[in-house]
């Protein structure tokens, strides 16, 4: 009996609405609160997109008055369009952990501050990081194309229409539409391999103290670089096999004589017009960079293959067309360099 009774009373004091009950905060006790400073996010996930345009509405236009560009009359729209080769091939950024694919995973580290009156006040900083086990990030193969106006995407009467390059039977960029530039990656794509001090970036949204909108850390071992690197293809035509050719090389970046190549200095952002710049979206680095190969191997001009006279000819006078071997630069660094992104 008596401990049915102990069992009651416990049962009514965790019931009871006076012991359990939560009270509402009015604005003044909020104010008088803290807790832990800032807010960290963790996201995991791999990007894909089939494709990315920037498209031009007002064709080959540009100055005013004297200047103003009139003859010949080019003002139909068109788009240079990021996307595969084919439309089942999409462009994917995924992580790499070791030489193995895996999901991207990244910190977002988020504080706000109120700043300086000499910095121009409060601003929001976000600082990103990897994961510990992202070792790198894997590029899939991609093209750069310019597109007419009938394959890409449009917002008429706030009706958007989507467009494709593709054509939807062959999977391939529409014919007499769709201009294939550049090849980037050959058959395996761009990776970039992380040092163990690993690529971070810090954001500051509002007044960046801090000097510029994205600060750039951490450091790379290199962009390809395994075997030779990655194809990339300036695009003139296409061989029998489908194959393109113009200007081919192997392109790679390493850190000079096996060290890595430090971040720190570099950055990014967007500035307002200050005089006659106008501003834009800038990148560059502060200083004097850390020391970096870069190499174009194996540059091939025109299309390669055996002695043929049939037109178009991959040979001159009788000789094969074959590569004219490797450039690059071993040992080079930037010192305050400067990159302004901006409209016409």
């Amino acid at each position: 009996m008596k401990k049915n009774k102990k069992l009651g009373c416990l049962s009514l004091l965790l019931l009871s609405p006076c012991t359990m009950a939560m009270q509402p905060m009015d604005d003044q006790s909020l104010a008088t609160m803290t807790g832990q400073d800032g807010l960290t996010i963790q996201a995991q996930a791999n990007v894909e997109f089939k494709q990315l345009s920037m498209i031009d509405n007002d064709g080959l236009s540009y100055g005013s008055g004297s200047t103003l560009y009139t003859s010949p009359d080019y003002t139909k729209r068109a788009g240079l369009v990021i996307a595969g080769q084919t439309s089942s091939s999409p462009v994917r950024i995924v992580g790499l952990n070791g030489s193995t694919e895996t999901i991207l995973g990244i910190q977002a580290v988020i504080d706000s501050d109120a700043g300086t009156v000499a910095n121009k006040g409060a601003f929001t900083n976000i600082a990103l990081s990897f994961n510990n086990n992202i070792t790198g990030i894997r590029i899939s193969p991609f093209s750069v194309y310019t597109a007419s106006e009938n394959t890409l995407s449009d917002v008429v009467s706030n009706v958007y229409t989507r467009g494709t390059i593709f054509d939807s039977a062959t999977l391939k960029p529409k014919s007499g539409l769709v201009k294939e530039l550049l090849r980037v990656g050959g058959a395996s794509g761009i990776d970039i391999a992380f040092a163990a001090n690993k690529p971070t970036m810090n954001i500051q949204l509002g007044a960046a103290s801090q000097g510029h909108m994205v600060m750039f850390g951490g450091a790379i071992n290199s962009i390809c670089g395994t075997g030779s690197g990655c194809n990339i293809v300036v695009v003139s035509d296409y061989d029998v096999s489908n194959n393109p050719y113009g200007v081919s090389f192997d392109f790679q970046f390493t850190g000079y004589n096996g060290a890595a190549f430090g971040l720190t200095g570099f950055y990014a952002g967007i500035e307002g017009k200050n005089g006659t710049d106008t501003g834009g979206l800038v990148f560059g680095n502060v200083g004097t960079s850390d020391k970096f190969n870069l190499s174009l191997n194996n540059l091939m001009i025109g299309q390669a293959g055996s002695s043929s006279t049939v037109y178009p000819s991959a040979t001159f006078n009788g000789l094969p067309n074959a590569s004219i071997g490797s450039m690059g630069a071993i040992g080079t660094s930037v010192t305050n360099l400067k990159m302004k992104v901006s409209g016409m």
